[in-house]
């Protein structure tokens, strides 16, 4: 019998394909807003079987991290124009300059915006902080700076504006961003908000998707989302505080969530929650027959009064749940108890559509009766997947 390893080459195209697109999958995750290079290129140099076959997957995504990027980048649109229509998917580092001349003649100071203008299929951009920092020299006399965070990538008067349907900020809780100023929102079905933001009332007639996690605006303290998200019908949110100043949803917020853009929502995401009454968390879960995902990390304070596990409805296919308190208060033992109850009668012995359940809860309480392998043995009897302790840090926001 032959001992020969097996190549990927020897695997199917179609297999091959997927494992093309799961290589780029894996390197675009993003931790801790760092911008992902551009090393999922260096797969191509494997051999010319893998070129040919991947580059329409590899080359439809690019990252561009300081001007020493754009300017090496441009050189090579300039070689090979045929490349920059196939770009979707672009990740930038925007530092917001705005050059002004004594002549009053305006522009943005890095070249970042003549490699936007050259996609002209992009439908997806991610906006970081600039970390490698080489910035482009400005041949003007005696220029001045200010800040203009689109205006940067996409001056107004410059062409045409993108069509874009993702837009993410991925920022330092320190700088400041006005999204929308010159880009378009209509097409929009994903959003991502962070940093600074400061945010107007804007239509999102395709909006369906939007995530906030680490906004330190205080302007996001009085937003009404029934009223700053008009006319969109969100099928996911997710929201998670990221900063210890950042915005914190409350009560008001997540009912005019409900009572607006979020009444029909199939995901709910709440991580680092301290400010929402369980009544409300009850109420809301009532109002939302279609939920089919769940996670909710909840920080008590003085009261989990009402048993919010009883009002998911039967479409839940996720359920996410950590609880903890506060570092000032007590721990709040026989109300969680109850939850425990509720998800142990509820949720792992029905027969109910449930394939993931992640619970993390105070080890006393999992301990206590066997608790922890009781439910072990129980989803593995029901072919739930069943992860007992921490896992907020592994929710993608």
């Amino acid at each position: 019998m032959s001992t020969k390893g097996l190549s990927i080459r020897d695997l199917p195209y179609d297999v091959r394909f997927l494992i093309y697109e799961a290589i780029l999958a894996n390197h675009l995750c993003v931790n801790q807003n760092r911008q992902p290079s551009n090393n999922h290129i260096r797969v191509l140099h494997t051999c010319r079987q893998i070129f040919y076959e991947a580059r329409a997957i590899f080359h439809k995504y690019v990252s561009l991290r300081n001007d020493w990027d754009v300017d090496h980048y441009l050189a090579y649109l300039d070689s090979e124009p045929k490349a920059a229509p196939i770009v979707r998917w672009a990740d930038v580092a925007n530092d917001g300059r705005v050059s002004e001349s004594m002549h009053g003649q305006t522009g943005p100071a890095s070249r970042l915006y003549l490699v936007l203008a050259k996609f002209v299929s992009l439908e997806k951009i991610r906006v970081f902080n600039v970390r490698h920092y080489h910035p482009h020299m400005i041949s003007l006399p005696y220029p001045r700076y200010r800040l203009n965070f689109e205006g940067a990538m996409f001056p107004a008067a410059k062409g045409p504006q993108p069509l874009l349907q993702a837009y993410e900020l991925h920022l330092d809780p320190s700088t400041r961003a006005n999204p929308f100023q010159t880009i378009p929102s209509n097409h929009i079905r994903s959003l991502r908000l962070s940093g600074d933001c400061r945010f107007e009332k804007t239509p999102f007639p395709a909006l369906r998707h939007l995530t906030i996690r680490g906004v330190t605006s205080n302007a996001f303290d009085q937003i009404r989302f029934d009223t700053s998200f008009p006319n969109c019908q969100l099928d996911s949110f997710t929201h998670a505080q990221g900063h210890r100043l950042g915005f914190e949803i409350r009560n008001v917020h997540l009912e005019s969530l409900l009572a607006g853009p979020g009444s029909c929502l199939r995901k709910l995401v709440l991580l680092g929650s301290s400010r929402l009454s369980s009544a409300t968390i009850a109420s809301c879960l009532r109002g939302l027959p279609t939920l089919e995902y769940f996670a909710l990390s909840l920080v008590t304070v003085n009261e989990l009064r009402e048993n919010f596990i009883l009002a998911l409805g039967p479409s839940l296919q996720v359920l996410k749940l950590q609880i903890t308190h506060a570092w000032y208060a007590l721990p709040l033992f026989e109300e969680e108890r109850v939850i425990c109850d509720t998800i142990e009668e509820r949720i792992l012995l029905r027969h109910l559509p449930h394939k993931v359940v992640h619970v993390s809860f105070h080890s006393q309480l999992m301990t206590e009766h066997g608790r922890q392998d009781r439910w072990r043995n129980i989803a593995a009897a029901q072919h739930i997947s069943l992860k007992i302790g921490p896992w907020e840090d592994e929710e993608e926001t």
